[in-house]
Formats: C-alpha cells, structure tokens, sequence
C-alpha cells in the first residue's frame, strides 16, 4: 500500500467506516501542508475504485485498478486551481455536466477536489447543489489546508477528516533511514524548524538548509554586534517565499531568546545556536525581545498580503527597526 506511515491511522479508520456501512459521499480532509496529503486521497480513491477489495487494500487486478494505475481511469475527476486562479463556476458545471452521465464503468465515481478552499462563491454554490442531492455511488473528496475557511453550508455537508503532523518521533524514523549523514541531534532541529512536516524537511535537507540557516542566524549575530544592517540585508535572497523562511529562522532565534530569558529550557527551536542566543537573551529585556518578534512577524505578514511593494525596502525597514528600537 503506497502510504506514508502516518496516513496509516486514518486510512484504516476511513476504509473501516466504509465496511461498516458508515461511508460518507463527501469527505472533506483538513490537512496541515507538508503531509502528502493527496497521496493518502488518491489511495482511499483507489480503494473506491476497486471491484474486488481485499478488506483495506484495493487488489490491485481487477479492471478498475489496471485503469487506475494506468493513470486512465475515465470516473476519477480532478478538479484543481489552473494557473494559480480560484476554483471558478465554470470548472464545477463542467463536472456536474459529466456526473449526470453514468459512470463509464459501471462502478464509482470519484471527485478530488484539491485545495477546495479556493472555491469561488459561485463555485461553492453551484457544488453545494450537488452534495445536497447526493446520487449513489458518487464520491466527493475535498481538501483544504487546516486553518483555511471553508463554507458552512459546504463543510456541514461532508464528514470532515482532520490530518495532521505525526509524532516527532514516527516522523524521525521516517526522515533517519534518507539522510544518515545527519546526527540525531541535527534531525531533530530540522524536525523543529520544518514544524514537524516531514515531506517539507526533506526538501529542506535536500536543499542543504539546515546549514544555510546557521550561517543565515550567524551574519545575524554580526548585524546584532555591528548595527550594518546592509551586512545581513545581503544575506537575504530575492525570492519573497525564501525570504520568509529566512525571517522566520530570525523569529525562532529572538523566540528562543525570550525562553532563554524566562529560563523555559524546553520547546527551543535552535539548541544548536545556544552559544549564541543565551547571551543576546541577557543583554536584551524580554520588552525587546517581544518587539524584535513583532517586528519581524509584521515584515512576514507585509511580504505574503502587501502587493506592488518592493521587498527590499520591507526588509530593509525590518532591519532598521531592529537596530533601532531593538538593539539599542
């Protein structure tokens, strides 16, 4: 079963309810990003699709799954944001064109509705329609981010599954086995600064990150002794999504700080940059050190929601601040 090993739970409840006659023909999967969470969708739709289920397993033989694997089954609909746009009307009467048809195999239909939160209004009316008269054998799979807003109307109408970060300690033994060059120590850390998300601290140690954000926090320490804010500006990169991330390692230092402050030994993002951040802790007030994170979440916020601003000059105006109201 092709599931990464914290779906495994959920799966098993999922196909159990099923069996058990408690099956629902609209499932909506919040998930925390990060996951793989489409896998663990396109698995349960397998599932649907298969003619001769081995109890949780699709048999993987029958005509359905030859044509599920193939990657060609004509009852699977995805329906997904084009282009970077919302989930317009049109795309959702396309489909309910489509599902007044029976179904080209006689068996399920099967709907993947893939980031459901960027359904426009029409959209989420003209699908609400739909689930309202649900017809046999028509399955809707929706997902969203966890924190994302959905319709009301649309999520009273699906039995909501909620997935989210495994245990550190099965994400750990997941992650150990692809990188055993790293420490445990070192795992650990990227475990913490990717937020527990295993698929995105792979990309992350893959991208040789975990360095990158130790020398990033040490030009920082320089900027903190020297003031030249031009000296960390430089360290930044020119991509908004990157500088982000980059200014988020710059929060879990200030955050570790006001831990190390209010002597909290647990919960530190960076252990490895103790050296460091005990003594930038003492010589700040937990005052500056909240302002300092402040000022750094609202740099953060401005990047992802201000358009046709420059992102320098944001940056610029987060590094002077912290010089400024901060440092002295």
């Amino acid at each position: 079963m092709n599931l990464y090993p914290w779906h495994s739970q959920i799966y098993q409840q999922l196909t159990h309810s099923f069996l058990n006659g408690r099956g629902h023909h609209a499932l909506l999967f919040k998930t925390e990003v990060g996951l793989g969470t489409e896998l663990l969708i396109r698995q349960f739709a397998h599932w649907l699709f298969c003619q001769e289920k081995q109890l949780t397993e699709p048999c993987g033989r029958c005509k359905t799954c030859v044509l599920w694997q193939s990657g060609n089954h004509p009852d699977y609909h995805l329906i997904e944001s084009i282009d970077g746009k919302d989930i317009g009307v049109d795309q959702i009467r396309e489909l309910t064109t489509k599902l007044q048809q029976f179904s080209q195999q006689g068996g399920n239909s099967v709907i993947y509705i893939a980031g459901a939160n960027r359904l426009t209004e029409a959209a989420s009316n003209a699908l609400l329609k739909t689930l309202e008269e649900p017809n046999e054998k028509i399955y809707f799979l929706l997902e969203a981010p966890l924190q994302s807003a959905m319709l009301a109307t649309i999520q009273s109408r699906c039995q909501t599954w909620l997935v989210h970060t495994p245990y550190v300690e099965q994400a750990y033994q997941w992650l150990q086995p692809q990188f055993p060059e790293y420490q445990v120590a070192e795992l650990q850390t990227a475990l913490r600064i990717c937020h527990n998300r295993p698929l995105i601290c792979k990309k992350f140690l893959e991208s040789d990150r975990l360095q990158e954000r130790k020398t990033f926090l040490q030009t920082f320490w320089k900027f903190y002794k020297s003031g030249d804010v031009w000296l960390l500006f430089q360290a930044f990169s020119s991509e908004i999504e990157r500088q982000c991330e980059q200014l988020e390692w710059l929060d879990s230092f200030f955050t570790d700080a006001l831990k190390a402050k209010l002597n909290i030994a647990a919960g530190w993002v960076n252990p490895d940059l103790q050296a460091g951040i005990i003594p930038f802790s003492q010589a700040l007030s937990a005052q500056k050190l909240l302002k300092g994170h402040y000022i750094i979440q609202q740099t953060q916020r401005d990047l992802l929601e201000v358009n046709a601003v420059n992102s320098e000059l944001m940056l610029v105006n987060c590094l002077t601040k912290l010089a400024v109201e901060v440092f002295n």
